[in-house]
């Protein structure tokens, strides 16, 4: 399963089954709607609990693609990215 990653204020928070683009889509939206957005999210480890991170100019956030075992799918046989390896 997919998992992304969030920081936000410092802290880590997460989403599962999202990829980076349908959470940036998301995340676009509420900013062009000019309102503040609550993203739900994931928090603590083991069991997690819900979390709303406000969406709003000027918040800063980050989005990271965690890849299992540190290996990006997405760029298998492509040269340069062997090459970076």
């Amino acid at each position: 399963m997919n998992r992304i990653d969030i920081v936000y204020g410092g802290k880590p928070y997460s989403l599962g089954g999202r990829s980076v683009e349908s959470i940036q889509v998301e995340i676009d939206g509420a900013i062009a709607a000019g309102l503040p957005y609550w993203l739900r999210v994931n928090s603590g480890e083991g069991r997690f609990q819900d979390a709303y991170l406000l969406i709003a100019p000027g918040i800063a956030v980050a989005l990271v693609n965690v890849k299992p075992n540190g290996i990006d799918h997405d760029h298998e046989g492509d040269d340069l990215y062997q090459d970076s390896l």
